[in-house]
């Protein structure tokens, strides 16, 4: 019995570890500033630019939708900072509601070159969180998903309520990704050799749309901080 204790007290310890552990920060920012760092950070989405994303007051990075008649767009920043491996880590309140979805991934500059791989953090709403992965090789396309994807894997309210800390681990032997220091899913990668960058999105999609209700926005998608390791 005491070896079985001493087992899982080890196994917990592990489990808990911190991933950057043995690593040290490549790139970091606490969006504390007036404006969104043009030297860290480049916009993509609806064509007012900037209108979309926040930064000042809330100390915080802020991704909102654009009010418009089919309501459908990808609204977001990615880094210009890439890594090949390391740990990426932010600290999100995701949107409370379904319709749309606040996004966390890592990604290469060319995804449709085998192999690659995007590795995502989404709140898809009413709780609901999804780690995955969408890996290309040479057969094709494979969307890697976690038993968890869908599930409530926080308590009730808390991805939307209050900031949570989402990461994403990249080493030699594939992918890991952690919420709040617990891990939560894992995929075996080996050949991804590309550097990535993170980027922040808020989504909504064909698919999304039937279930998104316009008098609950604004629903917002806030990023605290990001630190990526190496």
């Amino acid at each position: 019995m005491k070896q079985l204790l001493s087992l899982l007290a080890l196994t917990a310890t592990l489990s808990a570890a911190n991933p950057a552990s043995n690593m040290k920060l490549a790139f970091s920012d606490e969006f504390d500033g007036p404006a969104l760092d043009a030297a860290k950070w480049a916009t993509y989405g609806e064509p007012t630019a900037m209108s979309f994303v926040t930064v000042g007051k809330s100390k915080a990075l802020r991704i909102t939708l654009i009010k418009k008649d089919d309501m459908i767009q990808t609204n977001g920043v990615r880094s210009k900072h890439e890594q090949v491996r390391g740990y990426f880590e932010a600290s999100i309140r995701m949107n409370a509601n379904k319709g749309h979805t606040g996004n966390m991934s890592i990604r290469p500059k060319d995804d449709k070159t085998p192999p690659s791989i995007l590795a995502l953090w989404e709140g898809t709403g009413a709780d609901r969180l999804a780690p995955w992965a969408r890996y290309l090789d040479d057969n094709g396309m494979h969307d890697l998903r976690s038993t968890e994807t869908g599930n409530k894997i926080l308590k009730g309210g808390e991805p939307s309520k209050k900031f949570n800390t989402y990461g994403i681990l990249w080493t030699e032997k594939g992918f890991a990704w952690f919420v709040n220091g617990k891990q939560i899913h894992k995929v075996d990668r080996t050949p991804i050799a590309a550097p990535m960058y993170v980027q922040f999105s808020h989504r909504i999609g064909e698919w999304e749309r039937p279930d998104l209700v316009l008098k609950q926005l604004p629903d917002d998608v806030d990023i605290d901080w990001v630190k990526v390791w190496k």
